[in-house]
């Protein structure tokens, strides 16, 4: 009786960036081999008439996630360059005809950890601006269920980078993903930063936004609701 491939612990995946059907499309990599063509037997049915029906696979190995050209017409790219077998890192743009796809998972066999917040750290020792009779937070949740309160000062950085105020350790944020910023009439803003998947605000994708209680602030699995409560 056939097995079915182990699942393994790691985050990879591939967001689907140029195809007329498909565009946005987040696919995981979980199997030991994962086929990618225009055959609907493949595990990525890619609806570009351009690809081979058995175009290539991507393997899990002890190294990482290797793309292997399996029509061996030399027509699989990564960077633009031709491969036959190619040890992926994150960010590579990988090319099938008409199609573009890119990698995500240089931090995808760490250990997942809760989200974090470095916004009084990094500002300890300096000096604030006197606290109105409000504070505003973000409550956050997760699919994972995880729960926790960041309150705001007047500028704080999200993202997946260590060095921002609010760490989020999920492959699909950026490293740099957004900044929300105190206004002058005392509003909060969000401004999305060039993320490759985009943050959103009760469901539509923003470039910047200025927030209202309540709001849900969507940036990959994190769900983040904006408070304002009295001192």
């Amino acid at each position: 009786m056939a097995l079915e491939p182990p699942e393994h612990a790691t985050t990879a995946y591939l967001v689907i960036q140029e195809s007329v059907q498909q565009a946005g499309k987040r696919v995981e990599l979980w199997k030991d081999c994962t086929t990618i063509g225009r055959s609907l037997d493949c595990d990525i049915f890619l609806e570009d008439l351009t690809v081979h029906r058995k175009q290539a696979s991507i393997v899990f190995t002890p190294h990482g996630f290797v793309l292997r050209d399996d029509n061996g017409s030399g027509d699989s790219f990564v960077n633009e360059q031709p491969v036959r077998e190619h040890l992926l890192n994150d960010g590579d743009v990988l090319r099938f005809g008409n199609t573009r796809v890119t990698f995500y998972g240089h931090e995808g066999t760490r250990p997942f950890q809760l989200a974090s917040s470095r916004g009084r750290e990094s500002k300890r020792g300096k000096k604030l601006e006197p606290s109105t009779s409000t504070i505003a937070k973000l409550d956050l949740s997760s699919l994972r269920g995880v729960e926790r309160s960041f309150e705001l000062l007047p500028e704080m950085s999200i993202g997946r980078s260590r060095e921002c105020d609010i760490f989020l350790e999920d492959l699909a944020v950026s490293r740099l993903h957004a900044t929300i910023r105190e206004m002058p009439g005392g509003g909060y803003e969000i401004e999305d930063y060039r993320s490759a998947t985009g943050t959103y605000v009760n469901g539509m994708r923003i470039t910047r936004y200025r927030l209202i209680e309540g709001d849900v602030v969507q940036i990959g699995m994190s769900r983040l609701t904006f408070k304002r409560s009295s001192l």
